[in-house]
Formats: structure tokens, sequence, C-alpha cells
């Protein structure tokens, strides 16, 4: 039984000559395995993240803590298929699958990684011949060069032995490594685990200008378009077209709530051609959103009802794969890359100088726009009550929304703990609205599928499908009438002192 595993790097390159020096004379060759390794996480790294590391090498998939190194996480599993554009709903079921269910969520998994491992096992012998240390040289390559390391794991009931050989070890040349084993692997197989995530992590400049401020954070939105652009084609999953989406909304909430730093014309232009470029997604958006959620519909159904949905759903994912051949053509035309260029030339460049208040410093700017946006939350909140129309709570989301994108466009000016705090209490009450505008445009879908598009259908099932249809509409009915009632409350908490405290504090 393994209790305890320490690898070092190995400076010598084949790694034998070090393991003769520590125990020449009771060491026994008892493995030797050389294999293509693959690496597998989504393309945010949602397992890199959390610490996790997905392998699979020859048939065996396993997951493994990276700073463990060797030690998989579960019992490993066989699976002949390639892993590349596998969802953790099409592993079999345990504890590996219930693992990426949690981590990886709608992500599909990519191939981030490939190498070549020889792995040499051995074990040091006592006196008595009894295997009293396990020690594994692993060579791993690529074209680009290769890593040997040196791994000792200790035996049970002879952690001493354990002891003396890592006494051992720190006389030699090998340098002990804990944590950049698998960083080593990566950046042999030219990948630089973390280099996305759709999230702003924007560091800026506390002395910029309100242009420079501004032109960073519309570098960082560019940089995430152009990078979601690969696997809205592919269609590897639906996240892509969605963080593309989010970066041209945050683009355009930009241009809009940073008034004067850039040239009016030039904003007024590239506001509408992303606007446009914003319009162009909504459809297949809509649609993955029902397609990501058709087995929370059926669950609410009862079952002699769920087969009603058969034909709604089929309607849906026909009309997706039309939806998504035309966003791919949005893509590959000269208009969308023209538009492309041109904004990376206005923002890189002279073109973006003559707002009136482009000299002004950011974080003046920030403090100015962040605090104009909360009141006006602040002021429409307040005025919604049991009866005011769901167009005001519309409204008030949109305003939520952009008072968001300011918060993290400008995140680093003001101190994280309390930025953190600002965001959690928005994050609460964009949930609240978010769910009540969601079950709002779910039922508009299913009602104009009940009263144009099934009248037209020859289905021998179609009251079974009106009856359904009916019945969901029903459902999301209530549940949109439970979130709006639950807004009062959710609205009391953001409005509450220690948060509005907050804001005058920081931006006031």
């Amino acid at each position: 039984m393994i209790t305890r595993s320490e690898t070092y790097i190995l400076s010598e390159p084949h790694g034998w000559d070090v393991v003769e020096q520590l125990a020449p004379e009771r060491l026994l060759p008892v493995s030797e395995v050389e294999n293509t390794v693959q690496y597998f996480d989504t393309f945010d790294w949602r397992l890199y993240q959390k610490g996790l590391a997905l392998i699979q090498a020859g048939n065996a998939v396993y997951l493994q803590r990276i700073s463990d190194g060797e030690h998989p996480l579960h019992n490993q599993i066989e699976m002949k298929q390639h892993l590349e554009g596998r969802f953790w709903w099409m592993f079999p079921e345990g504890e590996l699958r219930d693992t990426l269910r949690g981590a990886l969520s709608v992500r599909a998994l990519l191939l981030r990684a490939q190498v070549r491992q020889k792995v040499c096992g051995f074990g040091v012998l006592n006196a008595d011949e009894k295997t009293v240390v396990r020690l594994f040289i692993t060579h791993t390559s690529t074209e680009n060069g290769r890593v040997a390391t040196l791994t000792c794991r200790s035996v049970r009931g002879y952690e001493r032995d354990f002891e003396n050989l890592r006494r051992r070890f720190r006389k030699l040349d090998v340098a002990p490594v804990a944590e950049d084993v698998f960083e080593r692997v990566m950046d042999l197989a030219g990948c630089v685990p973390g280099d996305y995530s759709s999230k702003l992590n924007l560091d800026l400049n506390h002395e910029a200008s309100g242009r420079e401020a501004t032109c960073e954070i519309l570098r960082c939105l560019h940089d995430v378009m152009r990078q979601n652009e690969t696997g809205i084609r592919a269609d590897w999953d639906t996240e892509f077209l969605h963080d593309f989406r989010v970066a041209i909304r945050r683009t355009r909430s930009a241009l809009s709530q940073i008034k004067g730093v850039l040239p009016e014309d030039a904003v007024a232009h590239f506001k509408d051609a992303f606007r446009q470029l914003g319009r162009s997604t909504n459809r297949l958006r809509d649609l993955d959103v029902y397609l990501l959620d058709e087995e929370t519909y059926r669950a609410m159904l009862p079952r002699s009802l769920q087969p009603g949905l058969d034909a709604v759903f089929s309607r849906l994912k026909s009309e997706r794969r039309r939806a998504l051949s035309d966003m791919v053509q949005v893509l590959d035309k000269p208009e969308y890359l023209d538009l492309m260029d041109s904004w990376a030339t206005f923002f890189q460049g002279e073109e973006s100088r003559g707002g009136k208040d482009s000299a002004v410093p950011a974080i003046a700017l920030a403090r100015k726009f962040i605090f104009k946006r909360f009141k006006q939350v602040l002021k429409r909140g307040k005025a919604i009550g049991e009866d005011t129309p769901d167009e005001a709570l519309h409204n008030l989301r949109i305003d939520c929304k952009k008072l968001r994108y300011l918060l993290e466009f400008f995140a680093s000016f003001f101190p994280k703990n309390k930025m953190d705090k600002l965001i959690g209490y928005m994050k609460k009450l964009q949930d609240n609205l978010g769910d009540f505008n969601d079950l709002s445009v779910q039922q508009q879908e299913l009602t104009t599928y009940l009263n144009e598009v099934l009248p037209r259908s020859r289905r021998a099932d179609r009251l079974l499908c009106a009856a359904a249809i009916g019945g969901l509409i029903a459902r999301l009915h209530d549940q949109q009438q439970a979130v709006r009632r639950e807004f009062a409350s959710a609205f009391a908490v953001y409005a509450g002192k220690k948060n509005v405290r907050l804001y005058r504090d920081l931006f006031g």
C-alpha cells in the first residue's frame, strides 16, 4: 500500500545512472511501459482550474490530481473511444463520471496535449528481499524536447527506508519538485494551461487615462471573440457561442457607458456594427438554451405527456442545424473579417484618440460611471411593485447587466474583497431577474409553436403535442410567478444599507 510519494526532475537525461547510485545492489526492475499519453480538458481549462488532469493512455482513462503526480484520483476505466468532443454524460456511470459532471457542466473535452511516455518501475529491496520502496523513472518526450522524472513511493511498514532514500536524493544532483511537473509536460507539448478564460481578468494601470484603459478593455474582449471562432465553427460545445456573445455585449456596453473617451463618430459606427453582429447570434443561442434544458422540460410533465414534446425538440434540433450554418457563414463573410480587422486597428492606433475626456484618469471615470448606474438601478428597483408590468423588470435586468459590466471592467482599480462583495450582491439580484426573463421567453417560444406551427402540422399526435405544450406553459408560468414573488426580497438585500454604503465609500 502506497503511503507517501515524491517526484524529482532528473538533470541526467536517462535517469538510470541516478538510480544506480542510490541502491545498485538492491534494485529490482519490475516493469517497463511505453505509451502515447493524451491530456484532455475543456477549452477554458475547467479540470486544470480544479487541480485535475484527465489522461488517456491506450484504452486506460483516469483522472489525476496534478499536485499528486502519478496517483489516479479514482480507479481507471477502459474506453476505446477517443475522448475528443466527449461530454461527461458520455462516460460510464461511476466516480469518474460524477467528478467530470461537477467540473465540466456543458463543456466538451478537447485534446490539449499529447506526449510519448516511457515508465520504468523498480523495487528497492532490503536484506530480506522485501520491497521497501518503489521507484519510477518517467521519460516524457515530444518533438520539442524531453523531461525525465524520478518518483519515489513508500511502502506501508517501511517508511524509514523511504526517508533514508529521500536523504540520499538530497545529496545528488536532482531537484525536488512538487508542483510543476504537469506544467513542464504541457510546455513540452507547446501548451499553456489556463491560457483562456471568459472572465475579464484585467489588471489596468492605475495611472491610465480613460482612453488607455478603455482600449485595454476592448482589446481583451476582441481577443475573446477571436479565440471562440474556431469552436463555434466546429460546434464543439455551446459555450463557444455563449462566450462570443458575452464579449460582444461587453464591447457594446463599454462603448455605450464609458462616454467621452473615444471619438463619437467611431463609437457610433462600431456600436452599430457590433449590435448587428450580436443579433446574428441570437437565434442560435436561444435554440441552444432550449435544447440544453430538454430533459428539464420533460421532467416537468407527467410521463404520459412527455412524448408530446418529441415533435417540439425535433423541430428545434433541425432549426439549430440551420442556425449554426448561418452563424458559420457570418463568421466567414468578408464583412465580419473586415469588422474585426478595422476594430483592432482602431483601438490599437491613433484613430482612438480625440475623445473630449480621453486624458481624464480612468479611475475617476470609473467612479463616476459606476455610481451613476448604481443610482439608476436603485431608482428602477424601488419603483417596482406587485402590479408593475413585466417590462419594468426587463429594463431593470438590462441596467443590472450594464452595472455588472462596469464593475468587472474596472475591478482592478479597487480592493478585491470589496469588489467581490459588490459583484456577489449584484449576481444574486441578476439571477432572480434572469430567471424571470428566461421563463418569459420560454413561454413565448412554446406559445408561438402552439399557435402557429402546430395548426399546420399533419402529425397524428397533434392533440398530445398540444396537451404537452399547454402543460409545460402552465408549469413555466407558475415558476415565473414564484420568481416574481421572490424579487422583492432579492432587491431588498441588494438595496440594503451595507451594499449602499459600500458603493458610496468606493465610488460616491
